[in-house]
């Protein structure tokens, strides 16, 4: 079975390497590694070949934006499945792929497998991504809540035979429009497998909100899938869940703030103390002094 690992990027000299040596110590030999670069003008490109014997097919050119590279990578693979490794993640061990492989080998009918992965903020803080049960993805989506991250999926090359590439309409949320897609129909074999697949960093694009939102409630508009008037009723639902939400979170943070400032003010009470303290000690050790 041969997996096409894919990694589209521009300007990513401080990730790239990082990304690229999780791919090729992978234990697993049949892989095809595909790098799809947007003409950086950062040392990405230089980086990039320094690992040339790795890569089976490396373009650097510009393009109109993170989906059209990705398409441009799809139409170079030829591998059984396919894996969008984004530039500033890895993957997270060199038996993930093995491990992944064997899965399916194990569940023959699989041709969307999606498993878990360690999250990092740009904070530096690690966490760990559980997405939900594959019958429980329509509706995680709506609110863009537990469903599979790209990093942590493998695709059936067949299902962008069925269903098509991703649209070059949308700038954040092709995949989830892709998703939307496949999620329609009723003959595709989704499986879960409750392993760590990479390391994704939540600093990106898709973790803008304000971006990615508009973007998907038109695709919600109109995808297929979310048509029936159960679904119409839930996207209202969630929606309702997603406010009320976020005021109680603007409310703890607010108190959070309010308690932080208390804190500052005890400890600068506590600093001018003793410091008045201090001076008071001082000056009566020099008039003894004295």
């Amino acid at each position: 079975m041969k997996i096409s690992i894919i990694t589209v990027c521009k300007n990513s000299q401080n990730h790239i390497e990082k990304s690229i040596q999780s791919v090729i110590s992978q234990t697993y030999k049949n892989i095809e590694y595909i790098i799809i670069d947007g003409a950086s003008d950062d040392k990405t490109c230089e980086i990039i070949n320094k690992y040339k014997n790795h890569i089976h097919a490396f373009k650097s050119e510009p393009d109109h934006s993170l989906y059209e590279a990705m398409n441009k990578g799809l139409r170079l693979a030829s591998g059984d499945f396919l894996y969008f490794l984004n530039s500033d993640d890895y993957i997270f061990d060199e038996r993930v792929i093995s491990d992944v492989v064997n899965f399916i080998t194990k569940n023959p009918k699989s041709e969307f497998i999606y498993g878990n992965c360690q999250t990092r903020s740009p904070l530096g803080i690690l966490s760990v991504y559980e997405p939900v049960e594959p019958k429980k993805i329509l509706d995680e989506m709506l609110i863009l809540g537990d469903f599979p991250i790209q990093a942590a999926s493998f695709f059936k090359a067949e299902l962008f035979t069925r269903f098509g590439n991703f649209s070059e309409n949308y700038r954040i949320a092709s995949d989830y429009e892709w998703y939307t897609r496949i999620l329609n129909a009723q003959n595709v074999y989704l499986f879960y497998y409750p392993r760590i697949i990479s390391s994704f960093y939540r600093g990106g694009l898709s973790s803008d909100f304000r971006k990615v939102f508009p973007e998907v409630w038109a695709i919600q508009d109109k995808a297929l899938v979310y048509q029936t008037d159960y679904w119409k009723k839930q996207r209202v639902i969630k929606l309702q869940e997603l406010i009320i939400k976020t005021e109680q979170l603007t409310k703890e943070a607010n108190l959070l703030a309010a308690n932080r400032q208390n804190i500052i003010n005890v400890i600068s009470i506590f600093n001018q103390s003793f410091n008045r303290i201090y001076q008071s000690n001082k000056f009566n050790l020099n008039n003894r002094n004295n």
